[in-house]
């Protein structure tokens, strides 16, 4: 406890001080004059919440739904192909189409930090 108080009292330097303060007086002073990103952060924080939950709810599914066709499968001596053919047959295509709509959303945030920083010159 003394070695915390002695770090303390030698980190109290006048400049310390008043860099803490100045720091501290414009983050108050940013969240009272925009009080806008208070509502965006809670907005932000609920969506993202439901969103995320909504991804674990279908993975969720997903799984649950392979659980249950294994169990069809293993009962009725399906295989693996005549129980998922209509997943196996399009899994390049959709591989695909999944690496396709990444390059475009990568593409388009790309374009966007693009447009942000010619706009920031305008």
């Amino acid at each position: 406890m003394k070695k915390i108080r002695q770090r303390i009292k030698k980190w109290c330097t006048i400049d310390h001080v008043v860099d803490l303060s100045v720091d501290i007086f414009l983050l108050i002073w940013d969240v009272i004059t925009s009080p806008i990103l208070i509502v965006m952060r809670i907005l932000r924080h609920f969506i993202g919440e439901w969103f995320t939950d909504k991804i674990k709810a279908g993975v969720r599914w997903i799984a649950h739904w392979f659980e249950r066709k294994r169990e069809y499968r293993l009962e009725h001596g399906h295989g693996l192909f005549r129980t998922y053919w209509f997943l196996i047959l399009p899994s390049p295509f959709i591989l695909l189409a999944l690496i396709l709509a990444l390059a475009i959303f990568s593409g388009v945030t790309e374009g966007l930090d693009t447009a942000m920083e010619e706009f920031d010159d305008f």
